[in-house]
């Protein structure tokens, strides 16, 4: 069976501002390939599980435990069910196309050079939630 998964990425940030994007607490790279789990956290909240992004414990989660991170995404109420399909339907999609990044949450309206753009979002998602990389 072929590994559609290999090199296809998911992006995701909760910073609204490129500027303050500096580190795994507000932006976050996964290879597809290392997604453990969808779980929805309320009505809501969809949680992405993926295996350890990191070989050390980042400073900012000096105090969390656990071998999985896991990403947050807010979800309207009723639409949990239909995004899990639509990000298994892009796991399952065929061999990657492009550079195989997809944005999955993406909070950023102020660029670099203070230039303002919209969010990016997938499927049903509206905000990019906690990033924890461990």
């Amino acid at each position: 069976m072929t590994n559609n998964n290999y090199g296809k990425y998911w992006y995701f940030r909760n910073a609204t501002d490129e500027d303050s994007d500096t580190d795994m607490a507000t932006s976050i790279m996964l290879p597809v390939e290392n997604i453990v789990s969808m779980i929805p956290t309320s009505t809501t909240m969809l949680r992405i599980y993926f295996e350890k992004a990191t070989h050390g414990t980042p400073a900012y989660e000096s105090q969390t435990t656990g071998l999985h991170g896991f990403v947050d995404l807010v979800i309207p109420a009723g639409k949990i069910k239909d995004t899990i399909k639509d990000l298994v339907a892009l796991m399952n999609a065929g061999p990657r196309q492009s550079d195989g990044v997809t944005v999955i949450a993406d909070d950023s309206t102020t660029d670099y050079d203070n230039t303002t753009r919209q969010a990016v979002y997938f499927s049903h998602i509206t905000d990019c939630g906690t990033i924890r990389a461990r």
